[in-house]
């Protein structure tokens, strides 16, 4: 995350990539992996990694948020909406 904070995008999906490797369970850099691919824009690769979060931690609020941005930039409004409201839902 040190790249994606210089704003070297590229370097930051291919570390967060590799760190995905060696730890294909951890939800945080799924996280992070979502979060790099809607600052550049890359909402479909955004939705995937935001949505593999979610899985794997379901309480957390702003991931259900992160995840219906994505949705809405995919035009999928329905979507985004269940989205955000489980964001408002989780969110105390």
């Amino acid at each position: 995350m040190c790249f994606f904070g210089k704003k070297k995008y590229v370097a930051a999906i291919s570390c967060l990539k590799r760190a995905n490797y060696l730890a294909p369970f951890d939800w945080k850099i799924l996280y992070n992996l979502g979060l790099v691919h809607l600052t550049m824009q890359q909402y479909a690769s955004a939705f995937y990694f935001l949505s593999a979060a979610v899985h794997f931690q379901p309480k957390l609020a702003e991931l259900y948020m992160l995840l219906a941005v994505a949705l809405t930039h995919l035009e999928d409004v329905k979507n985004a909406k269940l989205s955000y409201r489980k964001a408002c839902a989780l969110d105390t």
